[in-house]
């Protein structure tokens, strides 16, 4: 999914703005407008809202780094990843794939003498992306 147009210049005026009033202002529209888009991206998680003194709207880690892509992907991708056993390892593959916004839907585990191979479903990232994050604790990433 591309971001562009409208979503796009709503989600670059919250890094200076935070509030649909601010947006409507800059975008010359009524803040009624901007109230239908940012509950769609709240609801995708691309903003967080907050009531009171110090609320607003605020993008999100997700938020900022689709602004940063210019996409989204939503589609899910399969890898094989073989890397040496240790203790915490899969919490290690974990939290690198949460680092750039990934998503595991599911993982299995496979040792095999001190090499541990384990596959991951995972949506909302780029394989390349991916590979690179965990090119410092893997042998080998593979999309399947």
């Amino acid at each position: 999914m591309k971001i562009d147009g409208l979503t796009e210049k709503i989600l670059t005026l919250l890094k200076k703005h935070s509030t649909t009033r601010e947006i409507a202002a800059e975008l010359e529209t009524h803040p009624k407008n901007i109230d239908r888009y940012i509950r769609v991206l709240r609801d995708l998680g691309f903003v967080e809202t907050k009531k009171g003194k110090t609320g607003g709207v605020f993008l999100t880690n997700e938020g900022r780094y689709v602004l940063k892509k210019k996409h989204i992907n939503l589609i899910t991708i399969k890898v094989q990843v073989v890397a040496e056993d240790k203790i915490g390892l899969l919490a290690s593959i974990s939290s690198k794939i949460s680092e750039i916004n990934g998503n595991i839907l599911s993982t299995t585990l496979e040792k095999e003498g001190n090499k541990v191979r384990v596959w991951l479903v995972i949506e909302n990232l780029e394989f390349n992306d991916l590979k690179d994050n965990l090119k410092e604790i893997t042998d080998k990433v593979v999309l399947l």
